[in-house]
């Protein structure tokens, strides 16, 4: 799973992005230096974390602590690294005041990099930029906590060597605040959220101009330059409370986000094009929620939940400058014409009910039982949902822009999608001896609707892809059938008071089960190890990180010879080593060096996507080129 299907969350707001192909995904929005940690969740999640059918993650911002003692202190966490695959460099520090009631701080990131280095050479348009900078007060007294925070993020000129445009720029505004309180056994927690996100793509900043089509309208003629421009606005809230109820805990919850969206495509070179490709778009969303969660004679815990949600989504009107040459002069314009086919398309969308409404309804049992003094068992089944993103509804122009899929097709949305039902249990043991410990988890899950690209019909749609867009077979997103089955597992051992060894070990199978496929991006079998040494104030670490061939790999997405966008071909396998020191000097200085991919493996990581450079390192349609080797270093000061 990948994308808009997990609930990745910051401070708890559910951030979608302000462009249609996720350039800025959610963890974009919090700098690794300005993050405290990030929550992942261990198999099924909990109905309170939130919505997804694929697993869910949050990240925390870094903000100071309260003071043990009276008065007021000075504090900071502050630190400076630098990464020789890409000459990165990244200057971040949270500085405020704190009393034991009160804090006030401001924080503050700088990352920087060049085109990154492969086994085989630089990679084109990978270099990036991003500025980050913000303020917060928190307040708490007795069982009264109350924060308020406001960012502000700024990318310029940053490469996406594997979507047809780079940004430009992205300024975004974010603020959150959140109140929580606890009255005798009950908890409440309030929170709301907002963000405001203006962007600009393009295809020639970082990159030389693609010529994609041969027709002779002036938007055409020679390098065929396009930028984007995107706004994007979201408001969000929610409300939960707990309390004790039959030897376990209630939790009952709502929580509500009202989001809009819009994308025009222009031609620096021809003023009079445009296209709307997404154009008043709305999506509202509200969901109730209610967990009970109990441990019994401290060795059975019980956890059921369930999630219901409403969501409703809206287009406006489009337009494209193709359409209005219809528009003006129909007889210059026949059938069979390319303007004619985008007038089509646009008649056709404008005239259409684009009033969308899902319902969606998740639920979870997870139940764990300390069966010996070393033994639990783990069991779990759940149905989760996920509405169509806007982006697969509402693309009325077959385009690239799907929320970052990177697989080189145009798609066109479908306004007649079912969300996705997928239905998951999960079977799993934590068995530990001594120093000791295996853990392993198998899952199995089906979905039912699966929404995946198939190829187009409509052949205005496919005239249009393949005249004005550079691709003779798009795809359609449509609802499909599909069913993963897995093996997660960690394990490891203490070797003595200061050595110990650890392990992952991951396999999965995605497959269509409507037609005789591979799915997209399904992770190839990997195995991690590592020994660590630790004493009182060094750590070192070194990891061997062990990746299997893909050979099953998604026709429908990859296996089209009149696409070079894209190519259907195996990833081998590969190795990497990676080494990491860490000194605790004292209690305010920590620096870390070390070394990823130390040998300079020359790679191909199978989850990437496929590059659409021309001239780079990477040939056009090839899957994008790993990193190769990067010496590191951070130094870290806190007081």
């Amino acid at each position: 799973m990948f994308g808009p299907r997990i609930n990745v969350r910051v401070d708890g707001m559910l951030i979608h992005g302000g462009g249609p192909n996720w350039m800025a995904p959610p963890l974009h929005h919090i700098p690794v230096g300005l993050m405290e940690n990030m929550v992942m969740e261990q198999g099924i999640a909990s109905v309170t974390t939130g919505g997804g059918i694929g697993g869910a993650a949050t990240a925390f911002w870094k903000r100071p602590a309260y003071n043990n003692s009276t008065g007021w202190n000075f504090k900071g966490d502050t630190e400076a690294a630098f990464g020789s695959v890409d000459s990165g460099r990244s200057l971040s520090g949270v500085l405020g005041v704190s009393s034991p009631n009160h804090r006030i701080y401001g924080v503050g990131s700088f990352d920087k990099g060049d085109d990154y280095e492969s086994a085989e050479g630089a990679i084109d348009a990978s270099e990036y930029s991003r500025d980050v900078y913000g303020f917060g007060y928190g307040f708490s007294l007795n069982n009264h906590d109350l924060n308020i925070n406001y960012y502000r993020i700024d990318t310029d000129d940053t490469g996406t060597p594997s979507l047809p445009m780079d940004i430009d720029w992205f300024e975004t505004d974010m603020w959150n605040a959140d109140y929580r309180t606890r009255i005798n056994s009950v908890g409440l927690q309030v929170r709301v959220y907002g963000s405001d996100i203006d962007h600009g793509m393009s295809n020639f900043l970082l990159r030389p101009a693609p010529n994609f089509s041969t027709l002779m309208l002036p938007p055409f003629v020679g390098d065929d330059k396009r930028m984007a421009n995107t706004e994007s606005e979201e408001l969000g809230a929610s409300i939960e409370v707990d309390f004790p109820i039959a030897s376990g805990t209630f939790i009952l919850g709502a929580e509500s986000k009202d989001a809009s969206h819009n994308a025009t495509v222009t031609d620096p070179d021809f003023a009079p094009f445009f296209v709307n490709n997404f154009k008043d778009v709305d999506v509202k969303s509200l969901a109730y929620y209610a967990e009970w969660s109990a441990l019994f004679n401290s060795n059975l815990y019980v956890e059921a939940g369930i999630r219901l949600e409403d969501v409703e989504m809206d287009a406006g009107t489009v337009d494209a400058f193709p359409a209005r040459l219809v528009d003006m002069n129909p007889a210059m314009w026949p059938m069979g014409t390319p303007p004619r086919a985008v007038w089509m398309l646009r008649q056709d969308f404008n005239n259409s009910d684009r009033s969308e409404s899902d319902n969606i309804e998740d639920w979870v049992v997870k139940t764990r039982y300390q069966a010996t003094e070393h033994l639990v068992l783990e069991l779990g089944y759940a149905q989760k949902m996920r509405a169509p993103i806007y982006q697969e509804r509402f693309l009325w122009i077959p385009l690239e822009a799907n929320a970052g899929l990177g697989d080189g097709n145009n798609y066109v949305g479908n306004p007649m999608l079912n969300p996705e039902k997928s239905r998951q249990w999960e079977i799993g043991l934590d068995w530990d001896y001594d120093t000791l410990y295996f853990s392993p988890r198998l899952y199995h899950r089906n979905v039912n609707d699966f929404i995946q690209g198939t190829p187009a019909k409509n052949m205005a749609v496919v005239g249009v892809s393949k005249n004005a867009n550079g691709d003779p077979t798009p795809l359609i997103f449509s609802n499909t059938k599909a069913e993963f089955e897995g093996l997660d597992m960690t394990f490891g051992f203490q070797i003595d008071d200061s050595w110990h060894f650890e392990g992952t070990y991951s396999s999965l199978n995605g497959d269509r089960e409507d037609i005789n496929d591979h799915l997209y991006r399904i992770m190839p079998n990997n195995l991690r190890l590592s020994v660590t040494y630790e004493s009182n104030d060094f750590q070192g670490k070194i990891e061997q990180i062990i990746v299997a061939d893909q050979k099953n790999i998604s026709a429908a997405n990859t296996n089209d010879p009149m696409n070079d966008n894209n190519s259907y071909t195996k990833t081998d396998g590969y190795s990497l080593t990676n080494i990491f020191l860490t000194w605790l000097v004292d209690s305010n200085w920590i620096i870390n060096v070390g070394a990823e991919n130390l040998f300079d493996e020359d790679y191909t990581d199978h989850l990437t996507g496929f590059n659409r450079v021309m001239m780079s390192t990477v040939p056009r349609g090839s899957r994008m080129f790993g990193w190769g080797r990067n010496l590191f270093g951070r130094v870290q000061y806190k007081w």
